[in-house]
């Protein structure tokens, strides 16, 4: 556990770009308040439906940007390995008392962290969007906290096995960020997938974010059904599947 601590530590200090820090708290800011605002007048005044509850659509945004700044923080474990393993600081953490799967466990520690930071600052700067809407009760915490961990192994499993299978920083970036921009907007992120044409609407179930997002709404809205605990087993599912898979392309990486 100690080695683990360690490579967090170093994973946070030494491996992070502070710029994509503060891109990921200013990007999701101005969205909320600028797009929010800007297309509540498409939406209307009757806002978005949630279970039984109506909210606006700059609260249902800002619950969306919780899931969706998770998503992009869990970007940073594939960019650790990828720099890892071009900078040859890979084989260097193991040819020290570190083994591969405490150098996994560390990589999805620093994003589960980072996510969780991430989508706090979100929630504490987009409160003032939810006020009056948002119900929050310990169950529904429950829900949201147990969202974007979920999320974040996932996404992050999303981020390792691409970085595990290309060669070229270039293709990596263009990989990642075409794969996101399809998790990003094919989901319920930033609009409901309720009136969509049939094949999107299919297209927003087949995307893990919908879930994440969709679980983490009914937390912050106090909106959990059994649908929301059906999303909570498929994703749940789906992520177990997704990390193996990660965990065994980082375990075949070659030096």
């Amino acid at each position: 556990m100690n080695a683990v601590t360690m490579l967090l530590y170093r994973n946070l200090v030494a491996s992070i770009d502070k710029v994509f820090l503060i891109w990921q708290i200013v990007f999701p800011i101005v969205y909320i308040f600028v797009a929010g605002y800007a297309y509540s007048a498409l939406i209307g005044a009757g806002g978005v439906q949630i279970g039984d509850a109506s909210v606006s659509y700059p609260a249902y945004l800002a619950a969306g940007m919780i899931g969706f700044n998770m998503m992009n923080s869990s970007t940073a474990a594939g960019s650790i390995i990828w720099n890892d393993k071009k900078n040859g600081m890979f084989k260097q953490i193991l040819v020290m008392p570190f083994a591969r799967m405490e150098y996994i466990a560390g990589n999805i520690l620093t994003i589960m962290l980072m996510g969780l930071a991430s989508a706090g600052l979100i929630l504490l700067a987009g409160s003032p969007t939810l006020v009056g809407s948002a119900q929050p009760t310990a169950i529904g915490s429950l829900y949201v906290v147990y969202a974007l961990i979920i999320g974040a192994i996932f996404f992050g499993s999303i981020a390792v096995i691409i970085s595990t299978r290309l060669k070229s920083s270039e293709g990596f970036n263009v990989i990642v960020n075409s794969v996101f921009l399809f998790f990003s907007f094919v989901s319920s992120a930033f609009y409901p997938a309720q009136g969509v044409p049939g094949p999107l609407g299919a297209a927003f179930y087949a995307n893990p974010l919908t879930y994440i997002v969709d679980i983490t709404r009914a937390g912050i809205f106090n909106q959990v059904t059994f649908f929301t605990n059906v999303e909570v087993g498929v994703i749940t599912a789906v992520t177990a599947g997704t990390f193996m898979l990660a965990t065994f392309s980082l375990l075949r990486m070659k030096i």
